[in-house]
């Protein structure tokens, strides 16, 4: 199993929310990286301008291309597509900050920042990031016991 980051803004959370929740979407420029990732994989979700992790998507089949709008009502940019299931979908307010002590001092990227630093920032800005595996293990497990738990973290 590989763990790949998908980066969800706060429109686009809503509007998976709202749909069958089954499909996830990338933009045309990721098709190079998506032809990569298999059956059995999982998306780790993260909420950007809020830089919350919320939620975990098995990867069932894909890439394929559609346009039928999910993301956006009309000329939806994130074509190319994966049918997913969902294994955790956290509400906002249960998303576990990145800047949580028990998160941020497990993770490769961060655990030897500070907190103020912006340099762990890279690799979240950008979908199909590919984690490494100690890292999507660990965000796994977390997003597992938070789904478990449902602890609020205030913003």
């Amino acid at each position: 199993m590989a763990y790949y980051i998908d980066l969800f803004s706060p429109e686009t959370y809503e509007a998976f929310s709202r749909s069958s929740q089954d499909v996830s979407g990338f933009r045309p420029r990721h098709m190079g990286i998506a032809e990569r990732i298999k059956a059995g994989n999982i998306f780790v979700c993260y909420l950007t301008r809020l830089s919350r992790w919320f939620g975990l998507l098995e990867v069932v089949d894909g890439p394929f291309r559609d346009d039928k709008p999910i993301f956006a009502t009309e000329n939806d940019p994130y074509t190319v597509r994966f049918h997913v299931r969902p294994t955790v979908w956290l509400d906002m307010e249960h998303a576990i900050p990145i800047h949580d002590d028990a998160i941020w001092s497990k993770l490769s990227f961060t655990s030897k920042l500070s907190k103020d630093s912006l340099a762990w920032t890279g690799k979240v800005r950008g979908s199909l990031v590919k984690l490494d595996d100690p890292d999507g293990k660990f965000l796994f497990d977390a997003r597992k016991r938070k789904h478990a738990t449902l602890l609020e973290f205030r913003r």
